[in-house]
């Protein structure tokens, strides 16, 4: 059987080490983290992220639909982060 290596849904899309990664994990730790809300919100995306990376190492068509969701959200993450 074929495992999945990352338990990240973003390092299964863009790798670990990549400038989205560095991003996203930015804005969870300089400004999800803040907030009550943003804490759930972080909450949830640990429970469902190992699930969602399975889910795109498996389907190409889903991980294609997921990666073209969070790069529409990402320049406004940018915009906040600076």
């Amino acid at each position: 059987t074929t495992t999945v290596t990352s338990i990240c849904i973003i390092e299964e899309l863009y790798g670990d080490k990549s400038e989205e990664a560095e991003l996203l994990r930015y804005f969870r730790d300089n400004l999800l983290n803040r907030t009550q809300e943003g804490q759930e919100l972080i909450k949830l995306y640990n429970q469902w992220s190992p699930l969602l990376a399975n889910a795109a190492y498996k389907d190409e068509v889903f991980k294609v639909e997921v990666k073209t969701l969070i790069d529409e959200v990402l320049p406004l993450i940018r915009a906040e982060v600076k």
